[in-house]
């Protein structure tokens, strides 16, 4: 086991260590005075310039953010029980936010929770972790034993096949289990509707736990509507339209293995004979199938448009505004009057204001008056720290067709 018992400090330019003291979790290059050569991740003591210690970080030269806060008690002591202590200490806040007859839902969101580079999703008693960062990739074994320890899971996975990991000179790993015999799909309940995540080989850690708030939504709008679900991936959103109500859900996604997860939620839920005839699943990409001037089984009262992030580098950002344009503008097309669109954008790089304009020129380029009823956020487990605006990337807008122009 790894214990840290000497750290090296490091000092930051004058009056730079205000962002975090007031809670930002990162030190980038150009406010550190002291540039060591130390190996990626290593766990280093930040300091004032006076030499005052602020707290523990993890260390990496070959990033502009140099210092990832994990501690600000320059006297913790990082080792297994540190974890357990953020664990149950994370893992209590959690479960007061969720909705009951809930089981799958975040315990640590990086930065957010104070523990950058780390993600830990839990779906019943199988646990998925993430390391993002040269720091967390060194502290492996101290989550896995803190996990153990912690929740006496069944299975502990681990999902760090993220290509992110490049910025920190780390390669993408393969999906592995460090702990427990894995099934094919695991099982957990969301406001009581039951869900298979694919915790080895589905997107992100096996589910879109971010989006549970935008899903409770679509439950309160869906009654009595015929709704279209893009980007269905295993149809989550489409099952709460059902439950919500709908007379008619049509999931649409590019991924077969996707669809035929979604069918298999479908079932798992005990629906009727009735139910699935209101449940249809078509396998499209989304761009070809909004191009139809008439689209299948429609029209539809309500479109759900979930699309994956098209700016995940700066360099991709005027490509993904164009893309997210032309995607709403397309599913304003096939809304008339009264017609809802829920939709959202999962790159961090957009900022509500600029997906706030996409959503303006793609309405107005479809010729309809819209009204914007809500914002909606990631799911408060997904926790969005006030001292960290970066850490707001999921962004959902509820708009409401009130005629045609």
């Amino acid at each position: 086991m790894r214990l840290i018992s000497f750290m090296l400090k490091i000092r930051l330019k004058d009056h730079k260590e205000i962002p975090i003291k007031a809670g930002h979790p990162w030190a980038f290059s150009n406010a550190l005075l002291d540039v060591p050569d130390l190996p990626e991740g290593e766990l280093v003591t930040l300091c004032t310039y006076d030499g005052n210690p602020l707290g523990t970080g993890t260390y990496n030269k070959n990033c502009s953010i140099r210092v990832r806060m994990i501690s600000l008690d320059p006297e913790e002591k990082i080792d297994t029980e540190f974890f357990v202590k953020r664990f149950k200490e994370l893992d209590e806040v959690k479960t007061s936010l969720l909705p009951p007859k809930t089981t799958g839902y975040r315990i640590v969101h990086a930065e957010g929770d104070n523990l950058p580079g780390l993600i830990l999703d839990r779906y019943g008693d199988a646990f998925v972790f993430q390391l993002h960062t040269a720091g967390m990739d060194l502290l492996r074994e101290m989550i896995i034993e803190a996990i153990k320890k912690t929740f006496k899971p069944e299975i502990i996975v681990e999902r760090s096949d993220l290509e992110v990991r490049r910025q920190e000179d780390l390669s993408p790993l393969p999906p592995r289990v460090h702990f427990g015999e894995i099934k094919e799909t695991q099982t957990f309940e969301e406001n009581g509707i039951k869900f298979y995540a694919d915790i080895l080989k589905g997107q992100k850690t096996g589910f879109f736990l971010d989006q549970r708030t935008a899903r409770m939504k679509i439950k309160e709008l869906a009654e009595g509507k015929r709704v279209l679900n893009l980007c269905s991936y295993t149809g989550a959103f489409g099952l709460y339209a059902l439950k919500g109500g709908a007379t008619f859900v049509n999931n649409v996604d590019v991924s077969e293995s996707a669809l035929a997860l979604a069918e298999e939620n479908l079932k798992l839920n005990k629906t009727t004979p009735k139910d699935k005839k209101k449940m249809k699943f078509t396998n499209a990409d989304v761009f070809e199938f909004l191009r139809e001037k008439e689209i299948p089984d429609g029209p539809y009262d309500l479109i759900i448009c979930d699309p994956p992030a098209f700016a995940k580098t700066e360099r991709q950002l005027d490509h993904a505004m164009k893309a997210y344009t032309d995607l709403n503008q397309s599913c304003f097309h096939h809304l008339g009057k009264g017609g809802i669109l829920l939709t959202s954008s999962c790159s961090g790089r957009v900022t509500q204001e600029d997906f706030r304009s996409v959503l303006r020129i793609a309405a107005g380029r479809s010729r309809r008056d819209v009204q914007l009823l809500e914002w909606i956020s990631q799911a408060p487990d997904h926790t969005e720290k006030l001292a960290f605006s970066e850490g707001r990337y999921l962004k959902t807008a509820v708009l409401r067709v009130k005629g045609l122009m």
